[in-house]
């Protein structure tokens, strides 16, 4: 055993993501400490020493969650040349995270909404990671303009707030049952919105 009495064979990646996957499912308020340490496999104080408390985890798999939206969703939606394409792929990943296998729905989405008062830090932070979300989307749209995709004086603005809402509307409906399929359909209406305001179509 370690010094901090964790098993030779502990593996601190491997167990974040059982942490994430926990987190994901049950949100902020809905998971508690036994459901961490029942998930990790380590014994109680062997999870505090590596991890600090509940607060400081929730932080830890918030940023790990973030960093596979933005080698996921947000990758390909900035570095693929056409704004059809481009959003039409980003958000069929995003139905992916958020059904498949994973736990239904976003821990970005809907980890943190209602919390204590004492926890008011985790609604903040993700509520800003959201309106960072939307500020792509709009950055994206607004290269699109730049580059003549878009039809002049379209309303970027407009179209980031309606795509994330899209997004966001999905996360919830997959938390309520919404199958992959249906998901994906979905999509399919939300590109007919971006239509009349590119350019030659």
């Amino acid at each position: 055993m370690s010094p901090a009495g964790r098993p030779r064979t502990f593996d601190r990646d491997e167990a974040l993501k059982k942490a994430m996957m926990v987190f994901w499912e049950k949100g902020f308020e809905g998971t508690t400490m036994a459901d961490l340490v029942a998930a990790i496999g380590m014994k109680a104080p062997s999870v505090y020493a590596a991890f600090g408390n509940k607060d400081a985890l929730f932080r830890e798999v918030v940023d790990i969650y973030r960093g596979r939206v933005e080698q996921g969703p947000l990758k390909v939606l900035n570095d693929t040349p056409s704004v059809y394409t481009a959003l039409e792929q980003s958000l069929r990943q995003n139905v992916e995270m958020f059904s498949g296998p994973n736990p239904p729905s976003c821990l970005i989405m809907a980890g943190a909404i209602n919390c204590a008062p004492e926890h008011q830090e985790h609604v903040n932070y993700l509520m800003g990671l959201r309106a960072l979300y939307r500020d792509i989307l709009k950055s994206r749209f607004d290269r699109a303009l730049t580059e003549g995709e878009l039809v002049e004086g379209t309303n970027t603005s407009a179209l980031a707030e309606f795509y994330f809402s899209f997004i966001h509307g999905m996360a919830l409906r997959a938390r309520d049952g919404s199958s992959n399929a249906e998901l994906l359909a979905s999509t399919e209406f939300a590109l007919q919105a971006l239509k009349p305001v590119l350019k030659d179509t």
